[in-house]
């Protein structure tokens, strides 16, 4: 008798440990970053390859202002991706701006998989820095209140 409380409890306490366990790693992340791979942003050395396929193919774009204000705040969250929040409002406004210019740039190249996969790569880069900028906005002024 006395083994099999032993047995029972010993049994219920594993069952116990194992539930509490699966519930300490239901923590969920619903940023646009976690439901993609790192390959479909322009991070870990693409924004270089990004860079060099812009200039070869609109090397008239990839001299202007636009193209300057776009992989300035790129190359700033590549370096660290905690920098961008210390933009200004102002070069926000710009790299939106300059962002729709370089999709309009490389809509202009003949469509293949190569110039699909850029846009794509360039316009979720630009989708996950406003997502930074709007949460660090939202912070603010939460904390104001």
């Amino acid at each position: 008798m006395k083994s099999r409380v032993i047995f029972a409890s010993l049994i219920l306490g594993l069952g116990l440990m194992i539930t509490k366990a699966s519930a300490a790693t239901t923590i969920t992340d619903d940023s646009p970053a976690s439901k993609t791979p790192a390959s479909a942003m322009l991070v870990n050395g693409t924004e270089k390859q990004f860079a060099a396929y812009v200039e070869q193919k609109a090397q008239l774009f990839s001299q202007g202002n636009d193209w300057q204000n776009f992989m300035r705040v790129v190359s700033l969250y590549n370096n660290n991706p905690v920098s961008v929040l210390s933009v200004s409002a102002a070069d926000r406004d710009k790299f939106n701006e300059a962002a729709s210019q370089v999709t309009k740039a490389l809509a202009k190249q003949p469509a293949n998989t190569e110039t699909v996969r850029w846009i794509k790569q360039a316009d979720f880069t630009k989708r996950v820095i406003n997502y930074l900028w709007s949460t660090e906005t939202q912070i603010q002024e939460a904390t104001d209140l």
